[in-house]
């Protein structure tokens, strides 16, 4: 049986590699590989919990944001269970909503435009559309620039981009006034003008069956339409077929809500199952019975202790963990949340993809292109709702025992941090990030990861050239950074960490160490978590 290796995945981000075994032109079998460590969560050992988000927001170049975010409500929650913390002020909640929301539109730019895109642009199938064609093509060109208004948004609250300093435990460092939100809602209105108004859909649908180009209503929105409708011509929604669950933690949602924009919950054996924050807390587990990790690092993200490598374990073939929902894998995402959400907008997904709630490669695509719509509807929605002059922080201090856990919605899936701090100090840390989600490798049940059961039937034409097989590896949006990293070479290194912290943390904290005794630390770390900590936040 012949085995294709595809390594590396091009046009993602990270380093991951496939292996396919092929008869007769079809997938018999895949693999996922993982092909560097993680060791990002020793690093925040005997740390304060302020200094964590320092530490977390650098897991990734691209998805600084939502870990720096997801760390700071991690110990927000542990301080919150200790009963020392009463949670970040509203505008501290509207604000890290927005900037997430204008990182939704930019990532889902990129992503469309330059990672997946391209996939089905003229240049690289022939399909006749030219303005994705990648490097060249004027709707290419003009996202590169609108992703660059993006950040320059970002980087108005952030202060720099990437590896912003906003997010901090108990609420922001950026205290905006008002010319600051309007010059940033100014930037996100020039990029809303270029994607266009959402109740122009059915127009612009009308415009590419007709081969018709109107920038007038949106040259975003045709370009995007375009994609969809080349996707479907080039059959995306019969091959990619994920394991047909899906979960989501919930995302966007203000204090006086009831509920989140895109909705908390699963979707299995054909139906939506709502869950609260416990019900999750309770279902996540992670193998790493086909992992380059210790038997031992696996188990409930709560209690484990952090990833401790194991480079010769037999049997093993990757650097991520495969994390399960009540033992079963799990598809996250847009189409995750949109599919939990019953959200369908235009009724794309069931008219070009099968079904509203199909998993397929062309239905991931719809399922960014419509929250694109209704993300930025919202963010817009939120800025107006700041009040410059009320509080954006609430007083923070390191001095507390808990444990506490952040449920998040990246822009790739759902996001979890797990902080325990005893004494002031990070005892255990554990991150569960939306590529291991999708990207993991088999289970202890040897049970294949979604993206490696997705592959399973595929048909491959051009062994050379297996488009098809890429297209499905990039829907789900990889982002092999923030699930696994470079060991660091052996020898001496010094870092100074100088928290951007509010209220009465502001510590220097300085460690000098040798690479291999931060591993030792973490082999050594008590896993018991038994601190007595009480979850109680709901986010």
């Amino acid at each position: 049986m012949p085995e294709i290796t595809i390594n590396p995945t091009t046009r993602i981000e990270g380093h991951h590699a496939t292996t396919l075994d092929v008869e007769d032109g079809v997938v018999q079998d895949a693999k996922s590989h993982m092909e560097m460590f993680r060791g990002i969560e020793s690093v925040t050992l005997e740390r304060p919990p302020s200094a964590v988000p320092d530490i977390t927001g650098k897991v990734c170049g691209v998805c600084f944001t939502c870990h720096r975010l997801t760390s700071s409500r991690a110990v927000e929650d542990a301080a919150m269970a200790a009963g020392v913390f009463d949670g970040v002020p509203r505008n501290a909640h509207l604000l890290r909503d927005a900037m997430e929301g204008i990182f939704y539109l930019w990532n889902h730019t990129i992503h469309l435009y330059a990672l997946a895109g391209p996939d089905y642009s003229d240049a690289v199938a022939g399909t006749g559309l030219t303005r994705l064609d990648p490097m060249e093509g004027e709707g290419y060109l003009e996202a590169m620039d609108h992703q660059r208004t993006l950040m320059q948004a970002f980087a108005e609250f952030g202060g720099r981009v990437p590896n912003s300093l906003t997010y901090v435990p108990g609420g922001m460092s950026a205290n905006p006034d008002a010319s600051t939100i309007q010059s940033v809602k100014d930037h996100v209105a020039s990029v809303s003008e270029w994607i266009g108004p959402t109740d122009a859909v059915p127009e612009v649908i009308e415009n590419v069956r007709n081969g018709e180009f109107e920038p007038s209503v949106g040259a975003g929105l045709h370009d995007l339409v375009g994609l969809l409708y080349a996707a479907a011509e080039e059959g995306a929604a019969e091959y990619g077929v994920g394991p047909r669950r899906y979960y989501s933690n919930g995302v966007f949602r203000l204090p006086e809500r009831e509920e989140f924009l895109f909705k908390r919950g699963i979707y299995r054996d054909g139906s939506i199952e709502p869950q609260t924050k416990a019900e999750i807390l309770d279902a996540i587990t992670e193998s790493t019975a086909h992992s380059w990790y210790t038997d031992d690092s696996a188990g409930r993200p709560a209690s484990a202790k952090p990833p401790e490598p194991a480079p010769g374990k037999d049997g093993a073939y990757s650097w991520g963990k495969a994390p399960r929902y009540e033992g079963q894998p799990m598809e996250v995402g847009p189409l995750a949340r949109l599919v939990i959400s019953d959200i369908d907008p235009f009724d794309l997904r069931a008219e070009l993809g099968g079904a509203s709630a199909a998993s397929n490669t062309l239905n991931r695509l719809i399922a960014r292109t419509q929250e694109i719509l209704l993300v930025r509807d919202n963010v817009l929605g939120l800025l107006d709702a700041i009040e410059p002059g009320d509080p954006f922080t609430a007083e923070w201090d390191d001095d507390f025992d808990g444990q506490g856990v952040s449920l998040f919605e990246a822009s790739r899936g759902a996001l979890s941090h797990w902080a325990d701090v005893r004494n002031g100090q990070i005892n255990q840390y554990q991150i569960v990030t939306p590529t291991l989600w999708n990207m993991g490798p088999r289970d202890s049940d040897d049970t294949p990861g979604p993206l490696e059961s997705a592959l399973v039937g595929m048909e491959v034409e051009d062994v050379e050239t297996p488009l098809d097989v890429m297209r499905t590896i990039r829907s789900m949006d990889p982002c092999l950074a923030c699930s696994v990293h470079l060991q660091t070479p052996t020898g001496e290194y010094e870092t100074v960490l100088e928290p951007a912290t509010p209220g009465a943390v502001g510590k220097e904290t300085t460690n000098t160490s040798e690479d291999t005794d931060v591993m030792d630390k973490s082999a050594k770390s008590d896993a018991t978590n038994e601190s007595g900590g009480k979850i109680t936040d709901d986010r």
